[in-house]
Protein backbone atom coordinates (compact mmCIF):
# COMPACT_ATOMS: atom_id res chain seq x y z
CA UNK A 1 0.00 0.00 0.00
CA UNK A 2 2.99 2.34 0.20
CA UNK A 3 2.80 2.73 -3.58
CA UNK A 4 -0.81 3.81 -3.29
CA UNK A 5 0.21 6.53 -0.82
CA UNK A 6 2.93 7.90 -3.12
CA UNK A 7 0.52 8.19 -6.08
CA UNK A 8 -1.97 10.99 -6.55
CA UNK A 9 -3.86 12.67 -9.34
CA UNK A 10 -5.66 15.98 -9.56
CA UNK A 11 -8.10 17.35 -12.11
CA UNK A 12 -8.14 20.95 -13.24
CA UNK A 13 -11.04 21.92 -15.51
CA UNK A 14 -11.37 25.23 -17.31
CA UNK A 15 -13.58 25.97 -20.30
CA UNK A 16 -13.51 22.78 -22.40
CA UNK A 17 -10.04 21.71 -21.22
CA UNK A 18 -9.16 19.24 -18.50
CA UNK A 19 -5.67 18.71 -17.10
CA UNK A 20 -5.05 15.46 -15.22
CA UNK A 21 -1.85 15.82 -13.18
CA UNK A 22 -0.18 12.65 -11.94
CA UNK A 23 2.42 12.53 -9.14
CA UNK A 24 4.42 9.71 -7.63
CA UNK A 25 5.04 6.20 -8.90
CA UNK A 26 2.55 4.55 -11.20
CA UNK A 27 3.15 1.05 -9.82
CA UNK A 28 0.85 -2.01 -9.86
CA UNK A 29 -0.67 -0.88 -6.55
CA UNK A 30 -2.07 2.30 -8.10
CA UNK A 31 -4.24 0.60 -10.71
CA UNK A 32 -7.43 1.19 -8.62
CA UNK A 33 -6.51 4.90 -8.38
CA UNK A 34 -6.00 5.10 -12.15
CA UNK A 35 -9.36 3.41 -12.66
CA UNK A 36 -11.00 5.97 -10.38
CA UNK A 37 -9.33 8.73 -12.39
CA UNK A 38 -10.58 7.22 -15.66
CA UNK A 39 -14.15 7.09 -14.39
CA UNK A 40 -13.99 10.63 -13.03
CA UNK A 41 -12.74 11.97 -16.39
CA UNK A 42 -15.33 10.02 -18.39
CA UNK A 43 -18.07 11.46 -16.16
CA UNK A 44 -17.03 14.91 -17.45
CA UNK A 45 -16.93 13.91 -21.14
CA UNK A 46 -19.87 16.13 -22.09
CA UNK A 47 -18.03 19.19 -20.72
CA UNK A 48 -14.54 18.40 -22.05
CA UNK A 49 -13.16 18.62 -25.58
CA UNK A 50 -9.45 18.59 -24.77
CA UNK A 51 -7.57 16.61 -22.16
CA UNK A 52 -3.95 16.75 -21.04
CA UNK A 53 -2.34 13.92 -19.08
CA UNK A 54 0.45 15.70 -17.19
CA UNK A 55 3.29 13.47 -15.98
CA UNK A 56 5.57 16.11 -14.42
CA UNK A 57 5.53 14.49 -11.00
CA UNK A 58 5.80 10.87 -12.14
CA UNK A 59 8.99 9.04 -11.20
CA UNK A 60 8.22 5.65 -12.78
CA UNK A 61 5.47 3.74 -14.58
CA UNK A 62 4.94 -0.02 -14.26
CA UNK A 63 3.66 -2.25 -17.08
CA UNK A 64 0.35 -2.68 -15.19
CA UNK A 65 -0.13 1.09 -15.11
CA UNK A 66 0.77 1.36 -18.82
CA UNK A 67 -2.09 -1.04 -19.59
CA UNK A 68 -4.57 1.15 -17.70
CA UNK A 69 -3.19 4.34 -19.30
CA UNK A 70 -3.65 2.76 -22.73
CA UNK A 71 -7.27 1.93 -21.92
CA UNK A 72 -7.86 5.45 -20.60
CA UNK A 73 -6.54 7.02 -23.79
CA UNK A 74 -8.65 4.79 -26.06
CA UNK A 75 -11.78 5.66 -24.12
CA UNK A 76 -11.00 9.38 -24.05
CA UNK A 77 -10.45 9.43 -27.82
CA UNK A 78 -13.60 7.39 -28.50
CA UNK A 79 -15.53 9.87 -26.33
CA UNK A 80 -14.49 12.64 -28.72
CA UNK A 81 -11.76 14.18 -26.58
CA UNK A 82 -8.56 15.49 -28.15
CA UNK A 83 -5.63 14.18 -26.12
CA UNK A 84 -2.12 15.36 -25.19
CA UNK A 85 0.48 13.83 -22.91
CA UNK A 86 3.15 16.09 -21.53
CA UNK A 87 6.27 15.99 -19.40
CA UNK A 88 6.85 12.27 -19.99
CA UNK A 89 10.39 11.10 -19.41
CA UNK A 90 11.98 10.57 -22.83
CA UNK A 91 12.52 6.81 -22.47
CA UNK A 92 8.90 6.27 -21.41
CA UNK A 93 7.57 8.51 -24.18
CA UNK A 94 9.58 6.61 -26.79
CA UNK A 95 8.40 3.26 -25.39
CA UNK A 96 4.73 4.30 -25.44
CA UNK A 97 5.03 5.53 -29.03
CA UNK A 98 6.78 2.30 -30.13
CA UNK A 99 4.06 0.23 -28.44
CA UNK A 100 1.39 2.21 -30.30
CA UNK A 101 -0.20 3.42 -27.08
CA UNK A 102 0.32 7.10 -27.85
CA UNK A 103 0.80 9.03 -31.04
CA UNK A 104 3.94 11.12 -31.39
CA UNK A 105 1.91 14.20 -32.27
CA UNK A 106 0.06 13.87 -28.96
CA UNK A 107 3.22 14.25 -26.86
CA UNK A 108 4.60 17.62 -25.81
CA UNK A 109 7.49 18.64 -23.60
CA UNK A 110 5.54 20.83 -21.18
CA UNK A 111 2.05 21.80 -20.07
CA UNK A 112 2.01 25.20 -21.78
CA UNK A 113 2.85 23.66 -25.16
CA UNK A 114 0.18 21.00 -24.65
CA UNK A 115 -2.50 23.58 -23.86
CA UNK A 116 -1.53 25.85 -26.74
CA UNK A 117 -1.56 22.92 -29.17
CA UNK A 118 -5.33 22.68 -28.90
CA UNK A 119 -5.78 26.10 -30.49
CA UNK A 120 -9.41 27.09 -30.87
CA UNK A 121 -10.73 23.59 -30.16
CA UNK A 122 -10.93 24.36 -26.47
CA UNK A 123 -12.91 27.55 -26.92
Amino acid sequence: MDAQKSFNYTLSHKNKMLVVSFTGELSPGVVPGLEACRLEVLAKKDDVKCIVLYFQGVSSVSPDAITVLAQMQREFRSSGMDLRLCALKEALRDKLIRMGIVRGMECTEDLKTALLSFGRQAA
